[in-house]
């Protein structure tokens, strides 16, 4: 029993070096992109440590129940150049509330068919915001708070977080 359990201790440790790892991006002299747990030669100069994961929003500050919601329903906001203050005030309303979030600015005729695709819509009404599979065209407080309880995020931000990524 006790050379099980030592065994299984041996391998928790092993593999939590293994998420640790650091993984090293550099292109080099000849245009070529390498990827290494090593580090480049000296003589590379711009060198990239690439995160891996399936989110690009930083969420290591966030108590588990936020970070959660953070992973199992991610929130996305839509706008475009041309939404000036509906825009801003959608932005900050989920600063206000702490909320992690990527934001998809449409600016192309693809971006516009794609948010018309996702958004079973003949019509850009912006700002728009998705909450998992959840979503909500227009910006209004009440129905974007009820996504965001209802997917377990924060009602205020928390005291000592800077306000979400953006």
């Amino acid at each position: 029993m006790r050379k099980i359990l030592l065994c299984l201790v041996s391998l928790a440790v092993l593999a939590s070096g293994a998420n640790a790892q650091t993984l090293y991006r550099w292109v080099d002299k000849d245009g070529k992109v390498h990827y290494s747990d090593q580090p480049p030669p000296k003589e590379i100069k711009k060198v990239d440590q690439p995160r891996l994961g399936k989110s690009s929003i930083e969420t290591s500050d966030l108590p588990y129940q936020a970070k959660k919601a953070a992973q199992d329903y991610p929130v996305r906001l839509y706008t475009a150049a041309e939404c000036v203050a509906e825009c801003k005030a959608a932005r900050d309303y989920l600063s206000k509330r702490g909320i992690p979030f990527s934001e998809q600015s449409l600016g192309t005729p693809e971006d516009g068919a794609a948010f018309k695709k996702l958004f079973k819509t003949d019509q850009i009404q912006l700002p728009a915001i998705t909450v998992g599979n959840q979503q909500q065209i227009g910006f209004a407080e009440d129905g974007w708070a009820a996504l965001l309880d209802t997917a377990g995020y924060p009602r205020t931000a928390l005291p000592g977080r800077k306000p979400a990524a953006q």
